[in-house]
């Protein structure tokens, strides 16, 4: 099964200099948790929910500051035409959770994360290997 089959189709992405308020604001918008960052058409790190809150929020710094602040600054991906148990085999060498998809000229088509493996691995031994190895960290 090829990671095109079962992974988000389409994705949002920020520049590295948007606003903390800007990007949650997309965040809460389209309910999503997680967007690729972007410098220029380059992927070059990856924020959540989560970091914005943890990494800013809580240290009182400005909504108006970077995404940068609380962004990390790895970004994984993956092409759309490769195997799932290629994903998977990445997602646990890497412990992570989620891969920006791209199609054959590196430009973002999508999002593959493990509630997509989950909902879409049908075999329930492959499944819980996934999801247990995946989260162990």
């Amino acid at each position: 099964m090829q990671v095109s089959e079962i992974m988000h189709k389409g994705v949002t992405t920020v520049q590295i200099d948007a606003s903390l308020k800007h990007v949650a604001s997309i965040m809460k918008k389209q309910d999503i948790g997680s967007i690729p960052v972007y410098k220029n058409n380059r992927p070059v790190g990856f924020v959540t929910d989560r970091d914005i809150v943890i990494s800013c929020v809580a240290h009182g710094k400005s909504p108006e500051k970077p995404v940068s602040l609380a962004m990390r600054n790895e970004i994984f991906t993956i092409h759309e035409n490769q195997d799932v148990v290629d994903a998977i085999k990445l997602m646990k060498d890497k412990q992570i959770s989620r891969l920006l998809v791209v199609d054959e000229g590196e430009r973002p088509v999508g999002m593959l994360s493990l509630q997509d493996l989950s909902e879409n691995t049908y075999n329930d031994g492959l499944k819980a290997d996934v999801l247990t190895k995946i989260k162990k960290s």
